[in-house]
């Protein structure tokens, strides 16, 4: 079986590595690395999924189907890459696509994303539900919410909340992130970078924060890449390689330090090690939960089809079900939440093998449409936003059904905006 992962594993780098247009990373760039770090060492090292963290007993011959799943997937993203090698453009093609166009005024797009921003929040603060959720989004934020009063705002209060969890929700990852970009853009360029700090802050405060740490991560990641477009060597695919490990360790430091602010007399009690936490939530986590789909599909639960695929199942009439939820209640108990996995396990949850097959060559093909619409946007504002706000938010596929990120996480939606807008700005600047 190891020389299986391993073929797979080098099939899949180089049939990548060669498919690369230049040395410029792309948005695919950012998930295929932080897929590599974060599943990696699990696929070849710790095929069992068993952590002390979630204490269960998954058995060889789910940890042996996980393997064969895990590397049919990486197949099918070879098979991608290599096709797109194939039909890969022209260098002329490229140098006519990479053209940009003068913006229009810089403060134009930043005017019209604040003053977006402000009615979006007086219109929300409208409600009480909200008006509250926010109150204590700030204590939770200056660290002045304990454990058990956090486990229950963030699992029972507003859970089923339309305007939190259905609206504001959806919000976070598809309108938010251009405003905030937009807002932060043109202060960068200027280099008045503490008012380009601030003004984040108060944006995020108002608007995207919520009680989860992803939130905290993802537009520190907003920012980090508009500050790294003004030198544009940092974004090389051989330094953006170093950066994402960087990173991935730095991850680890942010989350033991939100863990200590968050559980502290647990730690100062010697109960709970926020490292030891942090380490098993950023690498033992995500391949155990592919080991779960693996132990539930099919021996305890039959493969659910398209009732698996929300928005088909509601399309064509058939029961919805949702194999995250499943996952979790199966293997944890009926009050466990969801064990959402990387993209093609719902595929796998759907269809067996076959759904692998399919979500993975979608999957793969979704990263090379996003990267071919980078080449398209001419205004650079708006190229600098759609590479930070879609190079993050490709990260979502590692632990989010394919279908769930494109509406919900915002990888059918940012690509369209940003689209349009280029095109209305491109007009405008021929009027």
């Amino acid at each position: 079986m190891i020389a299986l992962k391993l073929l797979a594993t080098a099939c899949f780098l180089f049939s990548w590595w060669r498919s690369k247009q230049s040395s410029s990373a792309q948005v695919s760039d950012f998930f295929i690395l932080s897929f590599l770090i974060i599943f990696l060492p699990g696929y070849l090292f710790l095929p069992s999924g068993e952590t002390t963290l979630n204490g269960l007993d998954l058995s060889d011959r789910s940890a042996l189907a996980a393997e064969y799943g895990f590397s049919l997937a990486l197949i099918c993203g070879s098979g991608v890459f290599f096709l797109r090698r194939r039909l890969r453009p022209s260098a002329e093609n490229l140098e006519r696509k990479a053209s940009v166009h003068s913006d229009p005024p810089t403060f134009f797009w930043s005017v019209s994303a604040i003053t977006a921003s402000l009615l979006i929040f007086a219109f929300l603060m409208l409600n009480a539900e909200f008006r509250d959720f926010k109150w204590n989004v700030l204590r939770y934020l200056t660290i002045n919410l304990d454990g058990p009063e956090y486990r229950t705002l963030r699992g029972t209060t507003y859970y089923q909340s339309w305007v939190v969890e259905s609206l504001v929700g959806r919000l976070r990852f598809t309108l938010y992130p251009i405003l905030f970009c937009l807002i932060a853009y043109p202060i960068i360029i200027r280099k008045h970078y503490i008012f380009a700090l601030i003004s984040s802050i108060i944006f995020f405060v108002l608007l995207p924060g919520s009680l989860s740490k992803l939130p905290i991560l993802f537009f520190s990641g907003y920012m980090i890449l508009l500050l790294a477009q003004r030198r544009r060597a940092l974004l090389d695919i051989e330094t953006l390689t170093i950066v994402s490990i960087v990173s991935a360790g730095l991850a680890v430091g942010v989350l033991s330090l939100l863990y200590f602010g968050q559980y502290r007399l647990a730690i100062m009690n010697g109960t709970l090690q926020p490292v030891p936490l942090a380490l098993e939530r950023i690498w033992g986590e995500p391949y155990s939960i592919i080991v779960r789909y693996f132990t539930v599909y099919p021996d305890m639960k039959s493969f659910a089809g398209f009732g698996g695929i929300n928005l088909i199942a509601q399309m064509i009439g058939v029961p919805v079900r949702m194999p995250d939820v499943e996952v979790a209640r199966t293997l944890l108990g009926p009050d466990s939440g969801s064990n959402p996995g990387v993209f093609f396990v719902g595929g796998y949850a759907a269809f067996g093998y076959f759904g692998i097959v399919i979500f993975s060559f979608l999957g793969f093909g979704l990263l090379w449409i996003l990267d071919e619409i980078q080449q398209l946007i001419q205004t650079p504002i708006l190229r600098a936003t759609y590479f930070s706000t879609v190079g993050m938010n490709v990260i979502f596929l590692n632990q989010i059904a394919l279908q769930t990120a494109l509406i919900t996480y915002g990888l059918a939606v940012i690509p369209v905006v940003i689209f349009l807008l280029d095109r209305v700005a491109r007009h405008l600047a021929k009027q």
